[in-house]
């Protein structure tokens, strides 16, 4: 059976140009990590892998407690994580478009 485990957050990409203008950046200060795509919809669709990776590997290496109590963050399980073996741990997140003039500006 598989456990989903909910971290209390939500965290606030920002999505940018690249410095080639047919790429696109997303920037998660909160979780310190950043990806890049070629479209919004492809970023869309990267960013959840991206905090999945981040998040195996703090649990993996035993960080994600700690990780989430500097942020102030708890998780839906009060259980020790890495003991109960989640398949997947889950931050809920949100993509803004940061560009100058453009009336589309929250993407969710």
């Amino acid at each position: 059976m598989s456990k989903v485990i909910t971290i209390q957050a939500n965290v606030r990409w920002r999505a940018e140009r690249g410095e080639n203008p047919e790429r696109w950046v997303g920037f998660c200060d909160e979780l310190g990590i950043t990806t890049e795509a070629g479209s919004l919809d492809e970023l869309h669709s990267l960013i959840p892998e991206a905090i999945s990776i981040l998040l195996a590997d703090l649990l993996e290496d035993n960080e994600l407690d700690t990780f989430l109590s500097v942020r102030g963050w708890e998780s839906s399980e009060k259980t020790d994580m890495r003991a109960s073996h989640p398949s997947e741990v889950h931050i809920p997140w949100h993509l803004i478009y940061e560009a100058q003039n453009d009336p589309k500006r929250a993407f969710a």
